[in-house]
């Protein structure tokens, strides 16, 4: 079993998880041509793969995509927010 600790890849939603900032990944991602933790197609081609820890990474990736999309929807309705506060206001005038 591909484990973090005690712990299968749900460490993710702990509230110490530092998830990476997208611009940061989007950094990464330019420069090596693949995301962080998941192997390289060169790699893969070199050493082979071990579906069982592939797996674990893939579920660690969902798991990120999933915060991901969270904050991204709590910015959106701060954003509605703040936009249907302005056309009240402008409305009122």
């Amino acid at each position: 079993m591909n484990c973090v600790g005690n712990h299968w890849y749900d460490h993710v939603f702990y509230p110490d998880y530092e998830l990476r900032p997208l611009s940061d990944l989007e950094q990464f991602i330019k420069e090596n041509h693949h995301l962080p933790e998941i192997p390289s197609a060169k790699e893969v081609q070199e050493n082979g793969i071990d579906l069982g820890s592939m797996q674990g990474k893939l579920l660690l990736k969902i798991e990120e995509l999933t915060l991901y999309t969270i904050e991204q929807q709590k910015l959106i309705e701060a954003l509605e927010k703040r936009l249907s506060e302005l056309e009240n206001m402008k409305g009122g005038q």
